[in-house]
């Protein structure tokens, strides 16, 4: 039976050096006609990107519609990628990513998809700026929903409609770096294997009781033992 191993993207594979945060606000300022300092800070690790959207009108105490937060969301990502294509961009792949990925497509055991706050588009330039990617098959994104706990029966999906294949519960593990990759996982019964390359430590992340937690992805033949062989 193969695995089935969903991966968020910032803080797990990648760390754009805030670009993402910092999109988020060129946008308010563009769309509220604001200065970024007007806000407090956003509590972005782990949140989905309409939720992000939400708390930003929230902040500035306006409703909001459907399409009101999709135009945010489209300020946002054209900042996104203005700024990951800029000569002065320094973000980059987190320790073992890119061999650990090589590695497990080579695996016929594996089947990698996304699992992630990003709406679609938003994973696409992020991954696509680090050449990674074509590495993923499927995943549920923060365009499915704004409650991350709702995107593993999606992504669940998505994965074995492009595979063909039905994956057991037990072979399916989430993969990322924040106490909601570690909730949401639990919402849909998955495992979790947490990995402290973001803003939480591992002992924060072990405190929540995750089915595993490393510290990074750069013992390669480590990982792939443990994510194929569990």
């Amino acid at each position: 039976m193969a695995k089935l191993l969903l991966f968020d993207i910032d803080g797990t594979l990648i760390d754009s050096n805030g670009a993402g945060g910092a999109a988020i606000l060129d946008a308010a300022e563009q769309h509220f006609g604001i200065r970024r300092d007007e806000l407090p800070p956003l509590q972005l690790a782990g949140a989905t990107d309409p939720a992000i959207a939400m708390d930003v009108f929230g902040h500035m105490n306006r409703s909001h519609t459907p399409e009101e937060i999709s135009e945010f969301l489209d300020r946002y990502l054209s900042n996104l990628q203005r700024r990951l294509q800029a000569e002065d961009f320094s973000g980059f792949t987190l320790p073992g990513v890119v061999p650990l990925l090589d590695a497990l497509r080579a695996e016929r055991a594996a089947h990698l998809g996304l699992l992630t706050g990003n709406v679609r588009r938003g994973a696409v330039i992020k991954l696509s700026r680090h050449g990674i990617y074509e590495h993923f098959i499927e995943g549920g994104f923060g365009s499915d929903h704004h409650d991350r706990n709702q995107l593993g029966p999606v992504a669940l999906q998505r994965m074995q409609d492009a595979t063909g294949r039905t994956y057991d519960i037990a072979d399916v593990i989430v993969i990322g770096d924040t106490p909601k990759d570690i909730r949401c996982a639990e919402a849909f019964g998955a495992k979790c294997l947490a990995v402290a390359t973001g803003q939480y430590s591992a002992a924060e992340l072990s405190a929540l009781n995750p089915w595993r937690c490393v510290e990074s992805f750069a013992d390669v033949p480590a990982m792939m033992e443990l994510l194929l062989r569990a």
